[in-house]
């Protein structure tokens, strides 16, 4: 038997859209500028799998000179590539990031610890304001929920609204308590935190960037087909180790193979006993988000590559202005079935 060869590229179809941008995106943006002045503490979270392609210029440009935490969510599902928190600590600064995992109460503890050193250090009789930025399902919400759970241990109830699509938060919510003041045993005036809408990029140039956020449900459901999002999980599951899927069928590079194995095992099938191809790759999909088929970083964090992400964020391959001039061609040519 020959030994198996993954493949060396991916071949990005071109139907792949360019942006997820929406009305509420560039509202949520705006809203954010005119808070920042009453805003002492900004806690950008992003993906600890998609370490690069969850960091949005836009917000750059918004949050731009506030002070900042990096708060790395999802780093329960990266943990077999422990350098890559070595890599964001050494870009960073070790004292400006989080890496939070919402099942490890001690990482949501030593945020809070975070936030009541710089509220103490603020000494505000107002209390220490914290705005939470990301892109779109980046865990802005679920953060937020488990630091007023751990901070407030009165409060049952949820502050936020999560789920596991994008765009469940629409809007800038109000300040949540996640700090009691010190007449109630806190910190001085306590600590407050807003939640925001994610805010998508208003352009993205490269089409495996777009697959890698949607891989990470970062965007609308069905808007890049699953059948496409499980080839290429299958091809970099290939490159990382086949044995990810062993239980299903030998090394492949064919995602119809690979989907087929699925559906029989997991029974994915239709009337007659044929493979359902959407319900096996919707299968993969959930089985990878949840950690089962690896738990990987999908950015490159190579010198080349994060100088390749510093430029970009430099200099956006479009404006505002011409990111919705492109999406609005391209939903013209998707009504004429181009």
């Amino acid at each position: 038997m020959a030994l198996f060869q993954p493949r060396s590229c991916f071949s990005i179809p071109s139907s792949i859209p360019k942006t997820y941008f929406l009305g509420h995106h560039h509202a949520g943006a705006n809203k954010i500028k005119s808070l920042l002045s009453s805003i002492s503490l900004v806690l950008e979270c992003r993906d600890f799998r998609l370490p690069l392609s969850t960091q949005n210029p836009t917000l750059e440009a918004a949050i731009a000179g506030r002070e900042r935490l990096l708060v790395y969510t999802k780093s329960d599902l990266g943990t077999d590539t422990p350098s890559a928190k070595q890599i964001l600590r050494r870009l960073y600064g070790d004292d400006k990031v989080i890496f939070w995992d919402k099942n490890r109460p001690a990482t949501t503890e030593a945020l809070l610890r975070r936030l009541k050193h710089t509220a103490l250090q603020q000494d505000s009789l107002t209390g220490l304001r914290t705005l939470v930025v990301g892109m779109p399902n980046v865990g802005k919400s679920t953060l937020l929920n488990a630091l007023r759970k751990v901070g407030t241990p009165g409060k049952k109830s949820k502050a936020a609204k999560t789920g596991d699509q994008a765009g469940v938060t629409r809007k800038v919510g109000t300040a949540v308590r996640i700090v009691e003041s010190e007449e109630k045993g806190g910190i001085g005036g306590g600590v407050f935190i807003l939640d925001t809408p994610g805010i998508f990029q208003p352009y993205v140039e490269d089409g495996e960037t777009m697959i890698k956020v949607a891989l990470a449900h970062g965007i609308k459901k069905g808007l890049i087909p699953d059948e496409v999002l499980a080839d290429y999980l299958l091809y970099r599951m290939n490159l990382w180790n086949p044995e990810l899927y062993n239980r299903y069928c030998e090394p492949t590079n064919d995602v119809n193979e690979f989907l087929t194995a699925v559906a029989k095992r997991d029974g994915k099938l239709k009337t007659g006993g044929l493979p359902n191809w959407r319900e096996a790759a919707a299968r993969m999909l959930s089985q990878w988000r949840d950690g089962k088929l690896g738990k990987h970083v999908l950015d490159s964090l190579g010198d080349e590559d994060i100088r390749a992400h510093e430029l970009m964020l430099a200099q956006p391959a479009l404006s505002l202005h011409q990111a919705k001039k492109a999406q609005k061609e391209a939903r013209k040519r998707e009504r004429k079935g181009e």
